[in-house]
């Protein structure tokens, strides 16, 4: 894979925030060949970079109106989706949620639980376990929590918390939709320690438990009291939020992740927070090579004994959701923040990706207001039997402003259109098409249209319609002007809202 086609771990958001108090992006893959495991030397490196990402990125996402889905399934339905159905219009205020809808029809609810991996590689992974609805979200997430102490059997899931730990109890706070889990003193007594298995477990019940409807912020306690951390790294005396492990914007200047807004700037928890991400930064960056594609935090593949337990199980009847590539992205994607409840929508789908040899699919997730494509594989089995399983995050923000021309590339496309190749580049709108690939655009959901183009000059206009925005593209063509000089995409603009059509 080459590097044009994975996020280095540099460029994401990195803040473990406690939350406040009260081109052709498939043959860019394709060039790497098959996909294969990673080596075991890097199994553990891996699964470090992972741990610091889990503890130092939070995200939050806005929350709709609760319904029911598929068989005994709790989801929720994005946008105002739900009005057609009799429900009320779907919320973007969290705040206003309900805990949980009632539903007298369906007695079962499905929950989503975190559990590590034996092999120590991209803990946490999710689990779906169908239990009894109760009539309060706080027994639902008592529920929840206490499963976490027992992974399925035969499988290659463990608990990520301690040897001997208790859950004593767990209260909720509708009006802050703030859960409150009340552990025995074994959760640190016994805790292995290392930032690696302490982000793990802090992820595990934080993602448990904001995968309910209802809650939104979760405090660990210890004995009915607050601690500063499990074992040393992590800050947990506040309420935490959901963790979000995506690509994301630039930390803007000044701004220093880890605090809430409320919180004094440059404390404890900041620290320890922009630590965790310069750590991951570090390690990620070793982990990747310039031109190998290596290691991104998404790569599920690398986990054999989780793909072979996952496909194993579609072979035996159950888990059928992993052989549709959507419904394989809600439920994987939980582990990195998304929420099962966030619209997905299948843009692009190969049996045989190209060079690859394995199934790729592209799905698109709107999560809140941002949008994001998850790239999926089939690491097995090909057709409809073989499971999908995520191999990495891309932002779908298109990065606006002057893109400066680069000589000798540019020299280079030229050469190779001279000899007969990529004869795309000849076409303004097809040099958007794809090679906006890299600015954040979509060559296969996106709407492209010809503005204007002037050969005399060598310049062209292109506008393009992505995900319900309009932007403006300018190109130029700076080796030969006319029909026989490639295109170089000069500028991106985003149009005001009153010029969007």
């Amino acid at each position: 894979m080459s590097s044009q086609g994975v996020f280095s771990l540099k460029g994401l958001l990195l803040s473990y925030r406690p939350a406040a108090r009260g081109p052709h992006p498939l043959r860019r893959q394709a060039a790497a060949g098959p996909v294969q495991s990673a080596r075991p030397g890097r199994h553990r490196a891996a699964a470090v970079a992972v741990a610091l990402l889990l503890v130092a990125s939070l995200g939050l996402a806005a929350c709709g109106q609760a319904a029911v889905g598929g068989p005994n399934e709790l989801v929720i339905a994005p946008d105002a989706a739900g009005a057609e159905d009799g429900l009320p219009p779907a919320s973007t205020d969290l705040e206003g949620a309900p805990a949980i809808v009632p539903n007298p029809a369906d007695e079962r609810v499905t929950i989503t639980l975190f559990y590590g991996s034996r092999s120590g590689v991209l803990d946490p992974w999710p689990w779906r376990r169908t239990v009894d609805r109760p009539q309060r979200t706080a027994d639902l997430a008592r529920i929840a929590v206490e499963n976490l102490l027992e992974p399925p059997e035969n499988s290659p899931f463990v608990s990520v918390l301690p040897r001997g730990t208790r859950v004593l109890s767990v209260s909720v706070d509708d009006s802050q939709q703030t859960a409150y889990v009340n552990f025995s003193e074994e959760l640190v007594k016994n805790h292995p320690g290392g930032s690696y298995g302490e982000g793990v477990t802090i992820h595990a019940v934080v993602q448990t438990l904001t995968g309910i409807p209802g809650i939104r912020r979760v405090q660990i306690l210890v004995e009915g009291k607050p601690v500063e951390t499990l074992a040393g790294h992590i800050a947990i005396d506040r309420p935490l939020e959901r963790l979000m492990i995506v690509p994301g914007d630039p930390v803007p200047e000044g701004a220093v992740p880890g605090p809430a807004a409320d919180e004094p700037a440059g404390g404890e928890a900041a620290s320890q927070a922009a630590g965790a991400a310069a750590s991951a930064g570090s390690q990620g960056a070793g982990s990747s090579g310039a031109a190998g594609g290596g290691w991104t935090p998404w790569q599920m593949e690398i986990d054999d004994a989780v793909m072979n337990f996952f496909q194993g199980e579609v072979v035996q009847g159950r888990m059928q959701w992993l052989t549709d590539p959507v419904e394989a992205a809600r439920y994987l994607a939980t582990t990195f923040g998304f929420y099962g409840w966030d619209e997905y929508v299948l843009l692009h789908r190969t049996d045989r990706g190209e060079g690859s040899g394995v199934g790729e699919a592209l799905v698109r997730v709107r999560h809140g207001d941002s949008y994001y494509t998850l790239h999926m594989i089939q690491p097995r089995e090909q057709g409809e039997r073989g499971i999908w399983v995520i191999h990495d995050i891309r932002s779908r923000a298109v990065q606006t402003g002057r893109k400066p021309v680069d000589a000798g590339l540019v020299r280079d496309w030229q050469e190779e259109v001279d000899g007969g190749a990529n004869l795309w580049r000849l076409d303004p709108v097809d040099a958007v098409r794809y090679q906006g690939g890299l600015y954040g655009f979509d060559p296969y959901s996106d709407e492209f249209t010809l503005v204007n183009v002037d050969l005399g000059r060598g310049q062209a206009v292109v506008r393009v319609k992505h995900d319900g925005r309009d932007y403006e593209v300018i190109l130029t063509q700076p080796v030969r002007r006319g029909e026989k000089g490639v295109w170089w995409i000069d500028t991106i603009r985003a149009l005001p809202a009153d010029k969007n059509r």
